[in-house]
């Protein structure tokens, strides 16, 4: 088959590798570098230069098993990270870090006499037990996190300075959006993340040498098995017709037995010429925020207490619900274990701007949000799949994350050619909403 793949960010790069051992595969990219959210950053120093990533960072062999098998089939070694978090409230004004030392707590001193900061620690190992009964007994209420907290009481520190503060970043969320996430599947990602434990977390990695390393080596398999990779290349409209898929990218067009977009959901939604109601509800349901990132040497972006530094840094502009997106710093010395010369950091929707003197790299990445018309758009993505020869791949299929688009390219090589796939491959749309999901997404898609 003669088969195009849209994009070159895990997804598109996971699948133009895989079909491309059988057929002739042509991977199209807008921008002139390759990689999507893998953005590696070389930084000059006085011993030569570092590989600071500034999108995708960290895996773990529990969470990404597929993206793991990858990683060892392409011989990209990984080594331990950092997953530390640090949280500043209000500029400075409420400080501490959950990490491996339990003195970072308390790293500003008064919080040892604090019946706020106590109470939210108690509530912590509240939640976690009350989760675990819940997930134990499969009686998750299908209600959203915010009602939850409320309705069994738990105060609005671990609500602000712990429940917002860790998953805001995560999702690029304000602390109202967090409290308005699905509250089953909430506490499912939390279980199989490990953060409803205090000790026993999964072991983070990041890759030896910057996720460029493991973009290579990718494209230079997918070049090698006679794959054509044209980047600065803008694919404009997709028209399906009786004897394939019409691709358009503004100067030439041609024509393919089959085009898997891995591109977002919007992207593809604005290229799908001939999208049927089905698909635009689908692709329509997954909302984006845009998130400027900068890798700058900036402390002051950071806690004000450096004993309040974690790998992971959540900056809340005030001690309330907000709509503004959490701020957070991270900490790639600790990350990506850079020497300790100099602190390095990768800051996402922060403050206020970094001084300009510290930029070392500035972009800007566009994120899935996550919600209950996400869950109903994952629900129903299979019954759209392979239409006409179209297929959706990406990481907003998922939670957002890398093992997310890769599975969600792999579900499309498994319908395209199952003799595509890896040994190792584990294929899936997405993980399977419950019946409280679907009920709390449905009620959500009726109030949009």
């Amino acid at each position: 088959m003669n088969i195009a793949i849209i994009g070159t960010g895990i997804s598109g790069l996971a699948a133009a590798w895989c079909l491309a051992r059988r057929h002739a595969v042509t991977l199209y990219e807008k921008d002139p570098h390759p990689g999507g959210h893998c953005r590696t950053v070389e930084v000059r120093i006085a011993r030569g230069t570092l590989a600071i990533d500034t999108g995708f960072i960290v895996c773990n062999p529990v969470n990404y098993p597929n993206f793991y098998h990858l990683l060892d089939e392409l011989g990209v070694a990984r080594q331990d990270s950092d997953m530390s978090l640090g949280v500043s409230v209000a500029d400075g004004a409420v400080e501490w870090c959950g990490s491996d030392n339990p003195l970072q707590l308390f790293a500003q001193p008064r919080l040892l006499f604090s019946a706020r900061h106590l109470s939210m620690l108690g509530a912590v190992l509240r939640f976690n037990r009350q989760c675990k009964s819940l997930l134990a007994r499969d009686a998750l209420p299908a209600i959203a996190l915010g009602d939850f907290l409320d309705r069994h009481g738990y105060p609005a520190a671990f609500k602000l300075r712990y429940v917002a503060a860790m998953a805001g970043p995560i999702w690029s969320a304000s602390t109202r959006e967090v409290m308005a996430f699905p509250f089953p599947a909430f506490v499912r990602f939390f279980a199989a993340h490990g953060l409803l434990n205090v000790w026993q977390r999964p072991r983070w990695q990041t890759v030896a040498g910057g996720s460029r390393v493991y973009v290579e080596r990718l494209l230079a398999e997918f070049v090698s098995r006679g794959g054509v990779l044209r980047l600065g290349c803008n694919v404009r409209k997709l028209q399906r017709t009786a004897r394939g898929v019409d691709l358009h990218d503004g100067t030439d067009s041609a024509r393919y037995d089959a085009v898997v977009c891995a591109a977002h959901a919007d992207q593809a939604l604005r290229l799908t010429a001939d999208a049927s109601a089905e698909e635009r509800a689908v692709l329509a349901a997954i909302p984006y925020t845009r998130n400027t990132a900068a890798l700058h040497t900036d402390a002051s972006l950071m806690p004000r207490r450096r004993a309040a530094w974690g790998a992971w840094n959540a900056l809340l502009a005030q001690d309330a619900l907000s709509d503004a997106p959490i701020a957070v710093s991270y900490w790639m010395n600790r990350l990506q274990r850079l020497p300790g010369e100099r602190d390095y950091f990768v800051s996402l929707n922060p403050p206020r701007p970094p001084r300009p003197e510290t930029v070392l790299f500035q972009t800007e990445f566009e994120h899935p949000q996550y919600g209950a018309t996400a869950l109903a758009a994952w629900e129903r993505l299979p019954t759209i799949q392979g239409r006409g020869g179209l297929w959706w791949a990406g990481a907003w299929c998922g939670y957002g994350f890398h093992e997310d688009g890769l599975k969600s390219a792999l579900a499309c090589v498994a319908g395209i050619d199952r003799d595509c796939l890896p040994r190792w491959a584990r294929p899936a749309a997405a993980d399977k909403a419950t019946a409280d999901d679907r009920s709390l997404a449905q009620r959500a898609l009726e109030q949009a």
